[in-house]
């Protein structure tokens, strides 16, 4: 999740169970917790574009780690504070902060290391999007305004609402992946890899990829609970196949989960299919550029994440479920 939302729940959980006296307190040792784990992402080099990749939502964001983060937290907030309040108190709340960054992250679809380092598979839920403003508006009235008022029944209703708003989200998914299933099935195909994930900002309109001979099928697939699922078909785009060994194709494939696909229109480009501006795109959202010429130079990471006024009107048509799409471009 973003670093906003991150804080609040970190903040909601840490405040529900202190006192109410330390509550103002709390609620910030929690929020900073909360978002400490996403200091990894300072972890870079010039010489090594991608190990940024390698190492966000790697090891800080891990079960194992959470005392150790939690710790080195408490004792920086400690240290700043001048040693006037109590360290257990402040350590307590940053364990609850630093506790729920890992298992927020593993709920979004960029898969984070979650059993490190008994395991290094990348633990994704698909449940929300790293941005959804349902979620964290929410959030964020219930936590400031506990804060605020030194009422400790609003953060715990924040996080009470956190826990309902995920369990939505776990049947809205299952739903789409159900839909899926049936999409696969009324087109003959057979599917080799297959995701649905949820697309920005909300859990009711989804991007489904699924692999089938060599080729991935990319649709958009609308669920809300007691109505029909409402499929708009996207597009078709290749699979990446390596011909010969280039550096760090391996390294990317590894950190997308297998899904890559050859850009649609960029010859040097690998992307990751299962990222689009649009759900139905099957232009994707980032991918590494290589030079063939010269196998062993470092890829360089890409973005494309442009949206124009017609990206906009497509999408909103999709989420509101309008049965006539504007004509893409």
């Amino acid at each position: 999740m973003e670093l906003l939302t991150q804080g609040l729940v970190g903040s909601a959980v840490a405040q529900s169970f202190c006192r109410p006296k330390a509550q103002y307190r709390v609620a910030i040792y929690g929020a900073v917790a909360g978002m400490a784990p996403d200091l990894d992402a300072l972890i870079s080099s010039a010489a090594d574009p991608l190990l940024n990749l390698d190492y966000h939502r790697h090891f800080s964001h891990s079960l194992a780690f959470i005392p150790v983060g939690a710790s080195i937290v408490a004792l920086l907030i400690w240290l700043l504070s001048r040693r006037r309040f109590e360290f257990r108190e402040i350590w307590m709340a940053c364990l609850l902060g630093y506790a729920t960054h890992g298992l927020l992250d593993a709920c979004t679809s960029y898969g984070t290391h979650l059993w490190w380092p008994f395991a290094l598979d990348r633990v994704s839920w698909n449940l929300v999007s790293i941005i959804d403003p349902l979620f964290s508006l929410p959030l964020l009235a219930l936590t400031v305004w506990g804060a605020w008022r030194s009422r400790v029944w609003f953060p715990r209703a924040a996080a009470i609402f956190c826990a309902c708003y995920l369990l939505f989200a776990f049947a809205q998914h299952r739903q789409a992946e159900s839909a899926q299933q049936t999409l696969i099935a009324e087109r003959d195909h057979t599917a080799v890899r297959q995701v649905v994930k949820p697309s920005i900002g909300n859990v009711f309109l989804h991007r489904s990829v699924y692999l089938h001979d060599g080729v991935y099928h990319v649709d958009a697939i609308h669920v809300v609970p007691g109505l029909t699922a409402k499929i708009y078909p996207g597009g078709e785009v290749n699979a990446f196949e390596e011909k010969e060994p280039v550096k760090d194709v391996a390294r990317f494939d590894r950190l997308s989960n297998g899904f890559l696909c050859q850009h649609p229109e960029a010859a040097d480009v690998i992307g990751d299919i299962r990222y689009g501006m649009l759900p139905t795109s099957t232009v994707p959202l980032w991918g590494i550029k290589i030079n063939r010429a010269q196998p062993d130079e470092p890829a360089r990471f890409v973005k494309y994440r442009k949206a124009d006024k017609a990206d906009l009107n497509q999408f909103f048509h999709m989420l509101f479920r309008r049965k006539h799409l504007p004509e893409q471009k």
